[in-house]
């Protein structure tokens, strides 16, 4: 894989936005059945969360993941940022 934009990267010869990849791979289920953004630590997740956009898939997925977990989002994110 190679980086050609900054919110692109080169997977299987076509340029991938680079947020939708994370996305996916965040709500992906793994083989033991439990989606990547339920077994990340909150500290990774902070980090992934505040390295993306405002309103973007991947803040939206981690935010619903916080509230599941019967935790304010803004909350739980700034205490392991």
């Amino acid at each position: 894989m190679k980086t050609t934009k900054k919110n692109t990267i080169k997977i299987a010869g076509r340029d991938t936005n680079i947020e939708s990849v994370t996305a996916q791979w965040l709500t992906a289920r793994m083989r033991n059945g439990r989606r990547r953004v339920e077994v990340l630590g909150w500290n990774r997740l902070a980090a992934i969360y505040y390295a993306n956009k405002p309103g973007s898939a991947i803040r939206q997925a981690i935010n619903a993941e916080a509230r599941r977990c019967g935790y304010t989002p803004s909350t739980i994110l700034t205490l392991n940022a």
